[in-house]
């Protein structure tokens, strides 16, 4: 189980690298997990990619495989952040293409502004900028209030619901069981403490500061990502471009991977 010590935290990561063995000069596709997840629900990614590039995936601090902090620690998307930078530099990895999920966008703008010279591109998919009252509500259902929900439902609870609100993915009775599985994996305090961490929080003013080649897949029927906020991070970001992808819900990478994977390996192609 390969595992690097990165900030004080245990990580664990995988790659998965089928380009021609005697080229020695790989580029590094980074896909990273938002909140609940892990490396698995990139799976269905790796095989197209791999043929033409190293492709790297990390659990994120609390997720899948690596270290729980404990229900004590203070979160902080500061502290999540520099667990990249620290992740990359326990590998070795000079540069990356970054790509980020939900809250692995929001990480993958802070981290372009912070050290752009490590991304060699950013692809931000069905990212919000912030949480909007909107989005609280369909995130928190009935209760109104995310901690207590997690509170009382736990992990599998909160996946439920957000299977039913269409933020998370389920084709099928037995995918709907294999996420669900997999979503009780991320303690019920882990979720608490990550989530607290993007109350408030807003990207959009960083956005002019990023400078890195920038590509942003946009779901168009997000309940907790507007597409207004998708079309302004487009405008905002100097010489960004955009993806709107036609999926059901939030989860545009699993509902229509084909389309986003077409979307990102031209952009890398444009490059």
């Amino acid at each position: 189980m390969p595992t690097v010590s990165a900030n004080q935290c245990e990580m664990y990561y995988e790659v998965d690298d089928f380009t021609d063995p005697w080229i020695t000069e790989k580029e590094t596709v980074w896909l990273q997990h938002g909140v609940g997840r892990s490396t698995r629900f990139w799976y269905h990614w790796v095989p197209s990619l791999a043929r033409h590039y190293r492709v790297l995936r990390r659990d994120m601090r609390g997720h899948g495989q690596s270290a729980d902090p404990g229900p004590d620690h203070r979160w902080s998307l500061d502290e999540l952040v520099t667990d990249m930078r620290d992740f990359m530099d326990a590998l070795g990895l000079q540069q990356v293409h970054y790509v980020g999920e939900s809250i692995g966008g929001i990480l993958g703008v802070l981290f372009a502004t912070r050290w752009p010279e490590r991304l060699k591109s950013l692809t931000i998919c069905n990212s919000p900028t912030t949480i909007r009252p909107a989005g609280t509500r369909a995130l928190s259902g009935e209760q109104g209030n995310l901690h207590k929900l997690l509170a009382s439902e736990g992990s599998v609870g909160w996946g439920r619901l957000m299977i039913e609100r269409k933020i998370i993915s389920g084709h099928s009775p037995e995918h709907i069981e294999w996420v669900l599985k997999e979503w009780a994996k991320t303690p019920t305090h882990v979720l608490q403490g990550i989530t607290k961490t993007l109350d408030g929080a807003d990207t959009a003013t960083l956005l002019p500061q990023v400078t890195v080649p920038t590509l942003v897949l946009a779901p168009a029927n997000s309940p907790i990502t507007p597409l207004t906020d998708q079309l302004s991070m487009r405008t905002e970001i100097p010489n960004a471009r955009i993806a709107i992808i036609e999926g059901p819900g939030h989860e545009i990478y699993v509902d229509r991977p084909e389309e986003c994977l077409s979307a990102f390996r031209n952009f890398l192609g444009s490059l």
